[in-house]
């Protein structure tokens, strides 16, 4: 995840990537949530089912618009 830009949009955590397989585990340690193994390759994001953190690719279109509009979070 060090090259991924996580952004906070209306609320929800957003995180820009250049991979095409991430994996989340809620991100905050021994309170986070099981590791979730997820792909990018249909369609460019993806979801995690336990922590609603969306994942998009930096090639797809719409991320410089969460760049624009996405408060930079250090997550």
């Amino acid at each position: 995840m060090a090259d991924d830009e996580v952004y906070l949009v209306d609320g929800e955590e957003v995180v820009l990537t250049d991979r095409m397989h991430v994996q989340c585990d809620g991100g905050n340690g021994a309170l986070g949530h099981p590791v979730e193994y997820l792909t990018l390759e249909k369609g460019g994001q993806t979801v995690c089912k336990y922590c609603d953190r969306r994942y998009v690719h930096k090639s797809r279109a719409e991320a410089e618009a969460i760049r624009k509009a996405g408060q930079l979070f250090a997550a």
